[in-house]
């Protein structure tokens, strides 16, 4: 009976200690499936830009098989709704069991902006550069196209990248081609601006102007934050002036703010002297839906030419940490001191200087004209809305073991 019982508490004991060896190899298991999940969901992420469109409200999965056990997710927003903001972040738990263990992990994904490549560089163009006896400056810098570039008679001097071929005379800088093709931003990037812009009727405008007695005219003007003669103020300076196909000539002015032009006529231009800056520091000055024409004059902006004071209280130059007057005796370079965006086709004409460019259709230099592009940092280092995509990254040290309570 002695030995009986002895034998019978072995074969126990080693039943018991089977099982707790099951146990944990099945906790070890499921831990390795919660940690999958957690995989799978950065990868679900990952592969779908509009993630938080997909899962607007709640992201999760459950009951997937693995290693003889399951797995699934959570992802929540601890700031609201998944799609409350684009760069929120959110917390990733994923849930792993194999037998009777469950295990738990969570992660924390933080939102970066990584810029589009158009705006790492002062100018990219989608379609086809063409320059007649022209000049283009900015030495040390970089043109690229997603498709060729023609010189006639012209002086480049930054340097030229092209997908397709680089074709003339006048290249001062490196040129390359069969590079890679740069992306650009997406047709909603207008919406990102318009959903809280200030309207400017395109009825308030004057009529004639440099474009003719059917076209419309903004001249001789201060529109920024605290001043839209047109209408109703907007604190960010963004301004939407749907054009209802008229050609639309915005001359001799100062902007302090992004304007959007929406369904511009043929011929609609940027014209003579004008002082332009974003009101927010990373904001694009123009975006155009349809094409444009920069033909600025080398000339700086008047206040005694145009009988225009264009820095009152509100509109100070520079507009951080600049002076205001009640005199119309100063002047201002004439220059875009910021990014235009036109979704369609870009020519220029007169002795433009503007600091970036991006376009979606062509570029044409006019014969006799000159452009300069300057570098802009700001915008690589915080790219504007619609000029980024977003990256979910893993919080350093967020790690962690998840305990029911």
């Amino acid at each position: 009976m002695l030995v009986s019982t002895l034998a019978i508490g072995a074969m126990a004991t080693a039943r018991s200690r089977a099982r707790a060896l099951q146990l944990q190899i099945d906790e070890s298991v499921a831990r390795q499936n919660a940690i999958a999940a957690v995989d799978f969901a950065r990868a679900t992420i990952a592969a779908d830009p509009d993630w938080r469109t997909t899962y607007s409200v709640e992201m999760w999965l459950s009951g997937v098989e693995m290693n003889d056990g399951t797995l699934g997710y959570t992802v929540v927003n601890p700031s609201g709704a998944i799609n409350r903001d684009p760069l929120d972040s959110v917390i990733v738990t994923g849930d792993g069991s194999k037998g009777l263990a469950r295990q738990r992990m969570r992660l924390y994904l933080d939102a970066s902006k990584v810029p589009l490549t158009c705006i790492k560089v002062p100018m990219t163009i989608a379609g086809a550069i063409s320059t007649t006896i022209a000049t283009i400056n900015g030495s040390g810098l970089t043109i690229a196209t997603n498709n060729s570039f023609m010189s006639a008679l012209s002086t480049i001097r930054p340097n030229v990248e092209a997908r397709t071929a680089i074709v003339g005379t006048g290249f001062a800088g490196t040129t390359s081609t069969s590079t890679s093709a740069r992306t650009l931003p997406a047709g909603t990037v207008f919406s990102l601006y318009t959903a809280g812009a200030a309207a400017i009727p395109v009825s308030s405008l004057a009529s004639g102007g440099p474009l003719g007695p059917g076209a419309k005219q903004l001249t001789d003007v201060v529109i920024g934050p605290n001043h839209n003669p047109y209408g109703s103020t907007n604190s960010s300076g963004v301004y939407v002036l749907d054009c209802q196909n008229y050609a639309v000539a915005i001359t001799n002015c100062r902007i302090i703010g992004t304007l959007i032009l929406l369904n511009p006529g043929a011929g609609t231009s940027i014209s003579g002297s004008v002082q332009w800056t974003p009101a927010v520091t990373n904001y694009p000055c123009l975006l155009v839906n349809g094409a444009i024409t920069l033909s600025l004059s080398a000339s700086s902006l008047s206040e005694n030419t145009e009988d225009v004071n264009f820095n009152p209280p509100g509109a100070s130059f520079p507009y951080i940490g600049g002076s205001v007057d009640n005199a119309e005796d100063d002047t201002y370079p004439s220059v875009i001191d910021g990014l235009v965006y036109a979704s369609g086709n870009i020519t220029v004409g007169g002795n433009t200087t503007v600091d970036m460019i991006v376009g979606g259709g062509t570029f044409t230099m006019n014969a006799l004209s000159t452009l300069t592009i300057r570098d802009e940092a700001t915008y690589v280092a915080d790219p504007p809305p619609g000029f980024y995509t977003v990256k979910m990254t893993p919080r350093v040290g967020s790690w962690s073991y998840v305990v029911d309570p």
